[in-house]
């Protein structure tokens, strides 16, 4: 019974030693673990940590507006507001009195070359230049660049920050309502116009009124719903068949909004505002009617 009761004993304190040897390795596997996913946050918390720096030293090499700022400054004419984007995002609403020069698509290296002699042209005065694009962030960068290359100082360049995205938050911000514009009108007399040989006449009625009767070898655009974004698109498409050299002449249903709209289109599309002319009276003048074909 004695070596019985031992021989139990023992085989008791072998399992007892056995079951403590494998709770010791489940702890040890269970902190090295444990350590292994503590360098994993660590080395995570850095590299966010480093992305973090990186961009805010990226940020601090530009200089930032505000969407109200930019708004303000381009009503009253403190500063070029330039947008960058393309024209279906620009024209689908744009801060009034704002410039367009587009430097999207980015890959589109040609567009550097035409911001450089936009520069040149418009933008060596002084002034402060505040651009927007979508988001305040890499089409404006591109723009600082050749901005700066194109010999602007830098401290005059400023990014509207959070760009259209901003801007669309602001009420009334972004339109697209152009007859308000700080534009010099222009107007001829129907009379003179007439008188002028190959005069480039574009009539920006509707389809049926150019039907009933217009101007003989005039060009017609749709541009009544002259708010409309896409009308305006179509306005700035005859852009392309225009020339920017000779006047245009523009015949709308009175002289006023949809033709001050064609030509807020046509500047935007290149065009000196000094060669673009409101036929003056419209269709209504009599020596248009007068001179109306079908």
């Amino acid at each position: 019974m004695k070596k019985k009761f031992l021989v139990l004993m023992l085989t008791s304190a072998m399992t007892a030693s056995m079951i403590a040897g494998c709770g010791s390795g489940n702890a040890g596997a269970g902190k090295e673990t444990t350590a292994a996913e503590s360098t994993a946050a660590a080395e995570s918390t850095s590299a966010g940590e480093s992305a973090a720096a990186a961009e805010s030293t990226s940020n601090e090499e530009y200089q930032f507006v505000s969407a109200q700022d930019a708004v303000k400054a381009a009503a009253d004419g403190s500063a070029h507001v330039l947008d960058v984007r393309e024209w279906s995002n620009y024209g689908a609403g744009r801060v009034a009195n704002s410039e367009w020069q587009p430097i999207f698509p980015l890959e589109d290296e040609s567009l550097v070359d035409n911001m450089k002699a936009y520069a040149e042209e418009n933008l060596k005065d002084g002034e402060k230049i505040y651009i927007i694009c979508n988001s305040g962030q890499r089409g404006a960068q591109k723009t600082t660049t050749v901005l700066e290359e194109a010999g602007i100082d830098k401290n005059l360049i400023y990014t509207v920050e959070g760009g259209a995205k901003a801007l669309a938050k602001e009420n009334g911000a972004l339109t697209t309502n152009r007859v308000e514009e700080g534009i010099e009108w222009q107007y001829a007399k129907a009379a003179d116009v007439l008188a002028k040989e190959n005069a480039q006449i574009v009539d920006v009625r509707d389809d049926a009124a150019y039907a009933e009767g217009h101007l003989e070898k005039s060009v017609q655009v749709n541009l009544k719903d002259f708010e409309n974004a896409d009308a305006q698109k179509s306005m700035f498409d005859l852009a392309a068949d225009l020339n920017k050299d000779e006047p245009v002449y523009f015949l709308c249903y009175s002289g006023n909004k949809v033709a001050k709209t064609a030509i807020s289109v046509l500047k935007d599309a290149g065009f000196d505002e000094n060669n673009l002319f409101i036929i003056e009276g419209g269709a209504k003048d009599s020596d248009v009617q007068a001179a109306f074909v079908k």
